[in-house]
Formats: C-alpha cells, sequence, structure tokens
C-alpha cells in the first residue's frame, strides 16, 4: 500500500490506510505500507502492518523543495524493483508523487481507493478532472468509499466493471460504548452534568464547522448549560470564534486542537450528540467512529453521509448550510436521553453488522482478487 498520508499524521486517510493494512494482515496476507511520512519504523512484530518510510531528507537536510518530487522518484525505484514479488500495488492517495509512481511502474497490478472529497468539485471542471482520469487509466481497479464517488469515477469515463464501492471502516474493539469519558471532560472543564456536543472535524471551510457556531446561538437559548467541543484545527478557527462571539456564547465552546486517534474514544465518550455539519463529505470515519461508540449522529444530507447515518434510526440528517434545522435536530437530541440512547444502540448495532474493519477488508480482497492481483492466504 502505497500513501503520503499516514500516522503519526492525524486525519481519515491516515487511519484507513492503518485500520486496513491490519485488518488484511489479520486474515493471512502480506502487507507492506510504504509512505513518505516520517515517523517511527515498525517491522509489523507488535501486530501492526510493517512500513517503510521514504526520506525526504539528505543527512538531516530537507530535500529542495523545488527537487524533491524527482528525488523522490528516484528513491522510488529501487523500492519498486524490491516490491516486485507482492501480488498487487494499492494507492490510497493521488498527489504528484502517486501519479509519478504509477506512470513508472512496470509491475503487478495497481488499485486506487479515490479518497477525497476534491474529486467531487474536480468531477465538473474539465481542467482538473483531466489528471485524476489520467491516474485512473492507470489503474486495475478503482475502490470508492462512497456511492458517489463511485458514480462520478465511473462517470469520469472508468468502465463500471473496473470500480468497486467498499465503505470505510471503524475498530469497534478500541470505539465502544464502554470507554470512560469522564476524564476528557475533566482535562476541558466540562461538568459530568453539561450537555455536550462534539465535533470531530478539521476546522477548514468544507467541514462547515462554522454553521454549527452559528446554531449555537438558538442551542444556548434552549438550553443554557450546553457545551460545544471542536476535535481538530484549520484556518477557520477564526470565523468560527467569530460566529461563536456574535451568538454570545462563545464561554460555551472548547477547542482541543487537532486531536491524536489514540485518544478519540474518550471525546467520543464524554459527548452526548456527535455533529458532522459537512458541506461536501466523501464519506467520513468521524462517524463510524461515534456509531462504534454509540452516540447518535446530527449530520448534514451531503456526500456519502446519507449511506452511514439513517435518518430517524441512528442519528438525523439536515440540509447543509441550515443552521436553524441543524440546532432543531440538535436540542430535541438533548432534551431527551431515552431517544439518544436508542438512536445510539441502533447505530452501533449497524456498525456491526456493516461497518468493522474486518468486513471491510473481506471485501477488499474479494476487489484484489477480481482486479487480478491476490492469491488466497498462504497456509498456517
Amino acid at each position: 500500500m502505497f500513501t503520503t498520508d499516514y500516522l503519526p499524521n492525524v486525519g481519515g486517510v491516515a487511519t484507513h490506510v492503518f485500520e486496513l493494512a491490519g485488518a488484511i494482515r489479520e486474515a493471512g496476507h502480506e502487507v507492506l505500507v510504504v509512505t513518505n511520512v516520517p515517523g517511527s519504523e515498525d517491522d509489523g512484530g507488535n501486530g501492526t502492518p510493517p512500513v517503510l518510510r521514504v526520506s525526504e531528507h539528505v543527512r538531516g537536510i530537507p530535500v529542495a523543495r523545488g527537487r524533491r518530487l524527482q528525488f523522490l522518484i528516484n528513491m522510488a525505484r529501487p523500492m519498486i524493483k524490491d516490491l516486485r514479488h507482492y501480488d498487487l500495488v494499492h494507492f490510497h492517495t493521488v498527489d504528484a508523487l502517486s501519479r509519478a509512481l504509477c506512470s513508472i511502474w512496470r509491475g503487478p497490478p495497481m488499485v486506487a481507493t479515490n479518497h477525497t472529497s476534491m474529486f467531487v468539485a474536480d468531477a465538473g471542471q474539465p481542467h482538473r478532472a483531466l489528471r485524476w482520469r489520467r491516474f485512473f487509466e492507470h489503474m486495475h481497479g478503482i475502490i470508492a468509499p462512497s456511492k458517489e464517488l463511485a458514480d462520478l469515477t465511473i462517470a469520469l469515463g472508468c468502465g463500471a466493471q473496473k470500480v468497486r464501492y467498499i465503505p470505510n471502516g471503524v475498530d469497534a474493539r478500541t470505539f465502544h460504548p464502554g470507554v470512560p469519558g469522564v476524564l476528557c471532560r475533566d482535562s476541558h472543564g466540562i461538568g459530568p452534568h453539561e450537555p455536550l456536543l462534539l465535533c470531530p472535524r478539521r476546522l477548514v471551510e468544507k467541514n462547515g464547522c462554522v454553521y454549527l457556531a452559528r446554531a449555537m446561538g438558538e442551542i444556548v437559548r434552549q438550553i443554557p448549560s450546553a457545551r460545544v467541543l471542536f476535535a481538530g484545527d484549520g484556518p477557520e478557527s477564526a470565523p468560527i470564534e467569530q460566529a461563536l462571539r456574535a451568538a454570545g456564547c462563545l464561554d460555551r465552546a472548547v477547542f482541543a486542537q487537532s486531536v491524536p486517534n489514540a485518544e478519540m474514544p474518550a471525546y467520543y465518550a464524554a459527548a452526548d450528540v456527535v455533529v458532522v455539519p459537512s458541506l461536501v463529505e466523501a464519506t467520513s470515519i468521524s462517524v463510524l467512529e461515534a456509531m462504534a461508540t454509540a452516540r447518535p449522529v446530527v449530520a448534514t444530507r451531503v456526500g456519502g453521509l446519507p449511506a452511514l447515518v439513517e435518518h430517524g434510526r441512528t442519528g438525523y440528517l439536515v440540509r447543509p448550510r441550515d443552521e436553524g434545522e441543524l440546532a432543531s435536530r440538535i436540542c430535541d437530541l438533548l432534551a431527551d436521553g431515552e431517544r439518544r440512547a436508542r438512536l445510539g444502540e441502533s447505530a452501533r448495532q449497524r456498525v456491526l453488522e456493516s461497518f468493522t474493519w474486518n468486513r471491510v477488508a473481506e471485501l477488499t480482497v474479494d476487489a484484489y482478487r477480481t482486479f487480478g492481483g491476490c492469491r488466497k492466504p498462504r497456509a498456517a
């Protein structure tokens, strides 16, 4: 698996690659993760996937920006030669390095997972769509974690037989309703009886967090003790603070900045409701993590979110950019503990039925075989 986004980075792609690689390995296959993200080496001895990290430094000095791509390609050539005994290469990022590597690859079949919500916007713009089409032309198969991404990929000119919809997954053993949330609340000065909203999103425009900030005025008007915890950082932090200040409830918000994934189970456990107010969304591991922790989700009806959140059964779907509807659904849930518990229970059950990493790994390996690049596991 090749990716330019991996641990210790915080985010959906990094988590996806780590969890998927581990689950496929657990199923009896050999997996190697190749990345240019710096971090500790791991040979797979502790149960995690082995990682080969290609450094962008020479004797500790970063390679000049203008020569970075050529340097990495030169570094990658011997790596590619060593990987020829593998049955398949799986790309998880579509950037300049990934495009360059797939263009010089002359080995086993290549598969790509199209994770990014940027593709939704790019697919409608011919000059931007062209780079995606050229990348996909090199692939023997393309995996899309939402039906919207699958349909857009097919519409771009990829044959339907070449595209497979496989949803994201979640580690339901790590994210579960038994995780204690009290330490998270204590560390952020949130009282045990204060209704808490969690927004586990990077603070960027596409994630729509500013609309939750605007909705807080009405939420606090109806439920004065309500708090909101933003678990993420990004350039939208100033507009979000401004919106909270304008609504008169900046003091009801907590900004936790970027939270390592290992700490997130306690954040979900501390919350009463999880809010994902995205404007554009390919799919969402955050939603699945909340559902696995048996927390109801209020999310926007965009991208792959309706495939995860069953309206009225595991949470609620609202119109994007509609802070009024967002506030209304949140207040309904905060005022009804029995409903929160019922929806959370259904959410957890849905995860166990359809969204565990073992299930995603099973579907992915089946896709590998369809695309011609995976043998059966070796006998133990």
